[in-house]
Order: C-alpha cells, then structure tokens, then sequence
C-alpha cells in the first residue's frame, strides 16, 4: 500500500484477518467497524503517551498576546466541557445553520483557518454534512443562526445534531509535551526555554515582569487545556513557534493516516492483540501475534530513539601540554 494512503478501516481489515474474525473482501458488520474504530483510537490515544512511538515534531506558528503571561492550550469539543451540542438545519450550498435550537453561549465566531490564533469554533455534525476543519465565522442568536467557513454538502433530514469546540488562546491540539520554541521578532529568533518545572517557575519572585518577549515557559499538562506560563510577560505580539510532539489522533473510519514506514504493520499487529481479547475472551492470545507486534513495535522505537548526547568539554580542561613548550614556564599549572 502507498505511504499516506492507509485508512482506519484498512488497519480494521488487516487486525481481523491477523485473527481470522474476518477474511479478505469479506464485509464486516457496521458494529464491527464501530467497536474496532473505538478500540484503534483507545490504542493510539494510549500510544501518543510513549515518547518513542512519536515519529515527528508538530511546528506550530501562533502570536504572543502583549501583557498576558498564561495560556490556554487547546481546542477541546464542548462535551469536554460538560456542554451540549446544538441542533441546526443544513441546507446544500449554503455556510448558513438555520433554526438553531439550544443555541451555544460558549459558541467562538472567528477566522476560518482552523487550529490558528484567532479562529472560530470547529463544527462538526452527525449527518456528516459539514466538511471537515469548518470553523464558525460569525453567528446571530437573536435570528438563530450561525455561518460557517464552508458550505453544508447536503441538506439535512430534520434537524441535524451538531457538535463544536471551544477554542483556548492557543487553539492547536492540547499537546503532551512542547519540546522546543522560539520568538521571531525583527527576523531573529530569540530561544524560549520550554524545560522550566514548576518548581522553578515558583521561583520567580515577580511572575509579572514585563519583557520584550518571554525567555522560559513552564507547560502544566492540565485537561482539558494546558496551560502555558510564561516568563517575561510579552510586550507585543511578537510571533511565537511552539514545537509539539505530533500526536496520532482519533481517526474515522476514512480518516487517511500519513505516516513513515514501518507505521501501519505495526498499528496492524498492535489491534490484532487488542482485538483478540474483544473477539476470542480469555483464550490465550498466540505466541506468533505476540511476537510479531511486539518486533514491530522494537521498529518503530528504534527508528525514534534519539542518539547519546555527546558530551562536550572546554579545550583548556582536555588539552596535554606535550605541544605546548610554554609549560616550562608554568608547570602545567595554569
């Protein structure tokens, strides 16, 4: 299969056929797909946690608000939030929702570039009328509507249920771990020290003080926003590059996964040995499906295994004095 076009649903088919639930160009059953979907986004939700299973650095360009020191990271769906989602007509060709019944308070109007500073709420329904990443582009409560950044692909039967997120200051993915940024001011890049603990963050004195632009930061891995402190508070809003670990993300069944080789036989075999407790109960889970997924995972880890530092030492502290004749001089103390 070519790299970039493996699908959900194809990682499905290949985990059953690996425990014979399900033969090649044999159907499967829609609860199939839909309890197996579950059990995939379970697995990669859990895998995101494993430093040596994250393939890439996620480069993400948002702006520095001047005068605010705390960030909130995130662009959660409402249910994260213990809010409801809205109910709405959809009409072919149109960015209009009419009819909006139990109409949002939390509900964001904004750019329509989603995952950016200063975007709209992300729209999503279950009728699957609204393409994906549509932001909210402004709304209307009094006449019950909201416009949306792309046009509905059908017209809704009944009412259509459709859920939203609201956006935090940073409206990316919540990451789990920045591991690197910077400030682009002038064309220069001014480094900030992602790596401060709380403990040293707490030290500051005076959390307040007013910079150009922060020099550390501290990201406290809160749900469902992070929170980003920073130190010192921006005095404009300077571009900001924040580096996150790219997380595998909750698929659909024909959400395409890009992913380096080596990816896809391993999330194959990894399902097949979660699915076998789903299909087969307590029976013992075979020694070859054990073997197999787990040297596929050794791949991967070994492919994302960062090197040894080098350590790096100061010439005077290493050097001999055998080349340097002025040791007559000083006794090789110096």
């Amino acid at each position: 299969m070519t790299i970039g076009t493996t699908t959900a649903l194809n990682l499905i088919q290949g985990a059953l056929r690996k425990i014979n639930s399900y033969q090649s160009g044999e159907p499967i059953a829609t609860p199939d797909e839909l309890d197996s979907l579950d059990t995939l986004n379970d697995l990669l939700d859990s895998l995101s946690t494993d430093k040596q299973f994250i393939f890439g650095s996620q480069e993400n360009i948002l702006t520095w608000t001047a005068q605010q020191r705390l960030y909130k990271i995130g662009n959660p769906v409402m249910t994260l939030l213990g809010l409801a989602p809205f109910a709405g007509t959809l009409t072919a060709g149109s960015p209009v929702i009419t009819g909006v019944t139990n109409f949002p308070a939390q509900l964001v109007a904004g750019q329509n570039a989603a995952y950016t500073v200063g975007s709209g709420s992300i729209l999503t329904d279950v009728q699957g009328l609204i393409p994906a990443n549509t932001t909210v582009l402004s709304f209307n409560a009094g006449a019950n509507t909201i416009t949306m950044s792309a046009n509905a692909i059908g017209n809704s039967a009944g009412f259509d249920q459709v859920s939203y997120t609201v956006p935090g200051d940073f409206p990316i993915p919540r990451p789990l771990r920045i591991t690197h940024g910077f400030t682009r001011f002038n064309a220069l890049d001014f480094t900030l020290d992602v790596y401060e603990t709380e403990t040293q963050y707490t030290e500051f004195l005076y959390k307040a003080q007013p910079g150009p632009w922060p020099t550390v930061a501290w990201y406290n891995n809160t749900m469902p926003y992070g929170l980003l402190n920073v130190y010192q508070t921006p005095g404009n809003s300077a571009e900001c590059h924040l580096f996150t670990d790219t997380l595998l993300q909750n698929l659909t069944l024909t959400s395409v996964l890009v992913m380096p080789q080596g990816y896809a036989r391993s999330l194959k075999l990894l399902l097949a040995r979660e699915l076998w407790l789903e299909y087969m109960g307590a029976s013992q889970i075979p020694s070859m499906l054990e073997k197999l997924s787990r040297e596929a995972a050794d791949y991967i880890k070994a492919l994302n295994a960062k090197p040894a530092a080098v350590a790096k030492y100061d010439r005077e502290l290493v050097r001999g004095n055998r080349p340097d004749g002025g040791w007559i001089t000083h006794g090789g103390y110096r």
